[in-house]
């Protein structure tokens, strides 16, 4: 094992090839998240981060005078620091869709072990129309739907929801209700995306966030739900409610309010809800844990709404928060997936003769 000071060696990946908003997304996690791991001492941190004009960084603190101050290098200088700091493990904090495809795919080409879910689970997870059919072959309830390409209009009727394949936290989303304008709906999604899902509006009954963590025998075991608050007035989630942005739309905070964890469900929700996540997990390929947005119908019937494959293991992130329910802090939590990431850098020995390492 690499280590510093006998401590492993742990990275940590932020910023954003393409988005200053996602750049703010990614600084807003991974600052809580270092301050934690640097209070607890138990691995050697460092950043590595991503610029929006292609250069990397390695501040030595999240401050923005810290930021400020690093300097930046090409890609090929960056590699070769990775390589000389050596980590066995990365804490990726990116949320761009680069950021959770090629540079986690990156990490897997470098040989250094990813916390979390690999990078082709994180491509399928972040295009709605394809995890959607994925999960729906296991079984799992999902909203009907249809995919647009520009030009195209849908078929079904509203009220539906029109949201680009390829986007998080809510960005182009818009509900269409009977008599209002379809196609600004459909102009405002593909500013995001070349790809749109029109998505049937499943009443507000409840707004779930669902999770499971992988235990070390392989079991998955559900976390205590969280509950988002909505009314008929405001009844759908919007970035507004996920983020604090500054004048320039940048986000520099998480949005607070409106919200429970623990959410009170019963025995016969839970079951349903468990099936669905456990499901979901397997079917998309999940790894360490995973995280869905389910909406519950006023019958109380559960739909999957998306994926979200994530957790930057700030004390505020949804999994961590889940997990303290239990009585499991969020050292607990980090520890045992960093020190499970350790232990996949250990190659299998004997002949390889499968595609995959």
């Amino acid at each position: 094992m690499a280590t510093n000071g006998a401590k492993p060696v742990v990275m940590h990946l932020a910023g954003s090839a393409v988005s200053d908003y996602y750049e703010g997304v990614s600084i807003v996690y991974a600052t809580q998240c270092m301050e934690l791991a640097l209070a607890q001492g138990t691995y050697t941190n460092f950043v590595c981060r991503v610029h929006t004009n292609g250069k990397w960084s390695f501040p030595t603190d999240l401050s923005k005078e810290g930021l400020a101050a690093a300097e930046q290098v090409s890609m090929d200088q960056a590699v070769l620091k990775i390589k000389e700091m050596n980590p066995v493990a990365v804490v990726p904090h990116m949320f761009c869709l680069p950021g959770m495809t090629s540079y986690r795919a990156l990490c897997d080409v470098m040989q250094i072990p990813l916390v979390g879910n690999a990078s082709d689970v994180m491509a399928l997870s972040t295009n709605k129309w394809n995890s959607k059919a994925v999960v729906k072959s296991f079984g799992v309830n999902v909203p009907d739907a249809e995919f647009l390409c520009k030009g195209e209009v849908p078929k079904m009727q509203p009220p539906f929801l029109v949201k680009p394949c390829n986007e998080d936290n809510s960005l182009g989303i818009s509900l269409v209700k009977e008599g209002e304008d379809v196609q600004k709906a459909l102009d405002h999604a593909f500013q995001f995306d070349h790809q749109v899902l029109v998505e049937r509006y499943i009443p507000l009954g409840r707004e779930l966030r669902v999770a499971v963590l992988e235990q070390e025998d392989g079991s998955l075991e559900m976390l205590p739900c969280l509950e988002y608050f909505l009314s008929e007035v405001d009844p759908i989630r919007t970035s507004a409610h996920k983020l604090v942005t500054d004048k320039d739309g940048v986000p520099t905070a998480q949005a607070v309010g409106g919200r429970k964890c623990p959410a009170d469900v019963d025995d016969v929700l839970a079951a349903k809800l468990k099936d669905m996540a456990v499901r979901s997990h397997k079917a998309l390929g999940c790894r360490d844990y995973s995280l869905y947005d389910v909406r519950v119908d006023p019958q109380g019937e559960p739909y999957f709404i998306e994926a979200c494959l994530y957790c930057s293991f700030s004390p505020k992130s949804v999994i961590v928060a889940m997990a303290e329910q239990k009585g499991q802090a969020q050292r607990t939590i980090y520890e045992m997936l960093v020190n499970r990431a350790i232990g996949r850098k250990a190659a299998p020995s004997g002949a390889k003769l499968g595609m995959k390492a």
